[in-house]
């Protein structure tokens, strides 16, 4: 959990640099201005050069399905999870201890709440994205996906993991989970 704060902090301070860099207005005149900038030295631009544009390549990566727009959410039946992933979790957050241990499989999530659901790993973008077959319901909601983030520790072995858990496609496009928590590794 800390991680994942961290990167958030370092992502705000990335992107407020970049906007004071934007917000820098001593080297740039206004653009209705009719002063020219200090700065430059007053001539007259070269003529555009023709340039013909490049051929479009095809697209080689699938898509990201968290960009995508909803119900688009492409399957890869061929991606299967780490094996670091494939063992038995024990709940750590209040949340998931009703669902008791999550046990994943390379081709099946079950709680030892009795749900249970074959999956099909869609995405590997900022964790392990599942489209869970069954839409297992917790607290009376399906949850068609759950997204496992890995944490390690100083060894990099992966020693829990965080669960958010998705009711819909488009909540899941907007990264907006509808109940979240962590397991330890057993």
């Amino acid at each position: 959990m800390w991680g994942r704060l961290w990167r958030g902090w370092l992502m705000l301070a990335a992107v407020g640099s970049v906007t004071l860099a934007a917000c820098d207005r001593s080297t740039v005149a206004p653009e209705n201005s009719a002063v020219p900038p200090t700065s430059a030295p007053e001539s007259v631009a070269p003529p555009p050069e023709t340039v013909s544009p490049a051929p479009e390549a095809a697209p080689t990566a699938s898509p990201d399905p968290i960009t995508q727009a909803p119900n688009q959410v492409p399957a890869n039946p061929a991606a299967q999870l780490p094996d670091t992933l494939v063992k038995q979790w024990e709940p750590v957050s209040n949340v998931l201890v009703a669902f008791g241990t999550m046990t994943v499989t390379p081709s099946e999530v079950t709680w030892s709440s009795g749900q249970s659901s074959p999956y099909t790993l869609v995405s590997t973008e900022g964790g392990f994205l599942l489209k869970l077959e069954t839409s297992p319901k917790f607290y009376d909601t399906p949850n068609p996906f759950i997204k496992l983030i890995p944490e390690t520790n100083e060894t990099g072995a992966v020693t829990s993991i965080e669960v958010a858990f998705y009711d819909s496609e488009a909540q899941l496009q907007k990264d907006e989970y509808i109940m979240y928590g962590s397991y330890f590794v057993n």
